[in-house]
């Protein structure tokens, strides 16, 4: 055996993982990683990163959660990992009071990891109070607007209806749902005279600095000329104007009216400023037509804005909710409910991409929902090293062929399937002949790219349905499905010659060639055993008498009874 391979386990912690393979992943995040051991009532932290220590300002490592934090908050906490022990897939949870002397909302995903019938948490943490912040001023925001009693009305940058609030639809006579996506210089209440002085206040260099507003008198729905003060704010994405909010306030005592007006102009500015610090959104009508898209999205998909605006949601669907989630989402939000969660997406260059969404439905003052908001932010790159610990997680990492767990979870498929067409699965154990003599001569660096060679040889050597695992230093396991029972001996004669010529042609290491030999043992699922371990068990003992007979010898499993006839 090689004595330098690497252990399933480490020395220094419990689990499937490694210290140095958890620290290479999460050394450095911003984020608070958690790796814990179930360990009766509470958790036992077996890795933290470092960013986890200065937080709680104590080494965590060896604690307890009972150990780290106050009983109230403890219970809560130990609440929320309960939960995600008891189900498939990723607990989300948002935690207010382990942070709250710093005023922070943290968001929490938990995933339960099971090792030799060992139960482990991976908790991952991030601080989301930008993006909590974000989501209660949106809402803050359209029931300030929609719940005014003054008429407003929000415009694209090149003067398209992109909005207005049933305040404008009374006092105006319009309907939104007829108005958006038209032009707003050809709204019926709207005068030359007043349209010449929208377009001069809106031209004006300061104007885009913050609000203006004048006096007007346009044509209500009853047909008179009331005085109202209109003023104008840009909802602005970086230093470009995107759209500009209109605000008309019927006057009775000028004075005081123009002292309100400036005080609601002040509020609503601060909430719009929410719509430039969000990372990715867009906002589209009950119906589907995509009204607003911000910069942000379009450097995220690749879509141009021209593109999106006007369009369904459900035809450009794949960049903004792939089609597997749509109607499960539409039906939650249309129940008026919010929907939270994260979504794999594909951009328009057919790379895909990993956002944490909130999905908001607007309503009106009557409780209908007129407009639905999608905000996201773009977490590919901590999905991406998600993906990184699961692939560590269940694969060898020098010759990153499938480990020990990784096998016996397919083996279950593999089961599947042969029970349904009464076939076999034929388990090769391989063991490598005098592979320690490689290390003995040539050093661990050829040592180790000598097993790496080897594992490839053999994946080379398989047919596509089957797989090939390291479990151990120098051994290998195959599991060859749909062995046909009366024809299992030809079939498992070819295996064995393909691996044979592939190890003969060998392969040369620093200007060293190789050829090495291996011993095999196999046996028959569900002829010789009816589970994985059992199976491994039974080609382990046919190895051995395999190497007992010298190298580069096969043999199959024989049970006591057959030996003695």
């Amino acid at each position: 055996m090689l004595s330098n391979l690497p252990k399933e386990k480490s020395d220094f912690m419990r689990g499937p993982f490694t210290k140095e393979q958890l620290d290479l992943l999460y050394g450095n995040a911003e984020d608070l990683i958690f790796f814990m051991r179930k360990a009766e009532d509470d958790y036992v932290y077996e890795y933290v990163n470092d960013r986890c220590n200065s937080t709680f300002e104590q080494e965590l490592v060896g604690t307890t959660v009972d150990d780290s934090m106050p009983a109230s908050v403890a219970e809560e906490i130990k609440k929320q990992y309960r939960i995600a022990e008891s189900i498939d897939g990723v607990h989300r949870y948002r935690d207010y009071n382990l942070f709250s002397k710093k005023k922070a909302a943290n968001e929490t995903e938990v995933t339960k990891i099971s090792f030799e019938g060992q139960l482990f948490l991976l908790a991952i943490s991030r601080n989301v109070s930008k993006q909590k912040k974000v989501e209660e001023d949106y809402l803050f925001y359209q029931s300030l607007v929609q719940n005014s009693v003054d008429p407003m009305v929000m415009i694209s940058s090149d003067f398209m209806v992109i909005g207005m609030n049933p305040a404008y639809e009374s006092v105006f006579g319009v309907l939104k749902q007829q108005w958006n996506g038209k032009s707003f210089m050809a709204l019926p209440s709207n005068s030359e005279k007043f349209l010449n002085k929208v377009i001069s206040v809106l031209g004006k260099e300061e104007f885009g600095k913050g609000s203006s507003s004048f006096i007007t008198s346009p044509k209500t729905s009853e047909s008179e000329n009331g005085k109202f003060s209109v003023s104008f704010s840009p909802v602005k994405i970086g230093e470009d104007i995107r759209a500009y909010q209109i605000v008309f306030r019927e006057l009775t005592d000028e004075v005081q009216l123009k002292e309100e007006l400036k005080k609601t102009e002040n509020v609503l500015d601060s909430y719009k400023d929410a719509l430039n610090y969000a990372a990715m959104v867009t906002i589209w009508e009950p119906a589907g037509t995509i009204l607003f898209a911000n910069d942000n999205f379009k450097g995220t998909t690749g879509y141009e804005k021209d593109e999106l605006l006007g369009m369904q949601i459900s035809v450009i669907g794949r960049a903004v909710i792939p089609d597997a989630f749509y109607d499960s989402i539409r039906d939650i939000i249309f129940r008026g409910t919010i929907w939270r969660g994260e979504m794999k997406s594909l951009k328009k260059n057919g790379e895909f991409f990993w956002v944490d969404t909130t999905i908001i439905p607007l309503k009106n003052e009557e409780g209908i929902i007129y407009q639905v908001l999608a905000i996201m932010f773009d977490i590919t790159d901590r999905k991406q090293l998600e993906e990184k610990l699961h692939f560590m997680a269940y694969h060898d990492s020098l010759t990153r062929l499938p480990n020990r767990r990784l096998m016996m979870q397919e083996f279950e498929l593999l089961e599947r399937d042969a029970d349904e067409q009464e076939s076999l699965i034929a388990l090769l154990y391989i063991d490598g002949d005098d592979f320690k003599s490689v290390n003995d001569n040539f050093g661990h660096n050829i040592g180790d790219e000598f097993i790496a060679c080897f594992g490839q040889a053999l994946t080379q050597s398989i047919r596509s349905g089957d797989m090939a695992a390291r479990i151990g230093g120098d051994e290998f396991v195959i599991a060859a499905a749909g062995i046909n029972p009366k024809k299992s001996g030809m079939q498992i004669k070819n295996l064995i010659s393909r691996i044979h010529e592939k190890l003969a042609e060998g392969w040369t290491i620093e200007g060293h060639h190789f050829a090495p030999t291996a011993s095999v043992g196999i046996a028959f699922y569900p002829q010789d055993a009816n589970n994985f371990e059992e199976l491994v068990k039974m080609a382990d003992s046919a190895l051995y008498e395999s190497k007992k007979s010298g190298r580069n010898q096969v043999r199959f499993y024989r049970n006591e009874e057959e030996s003695t006839h």
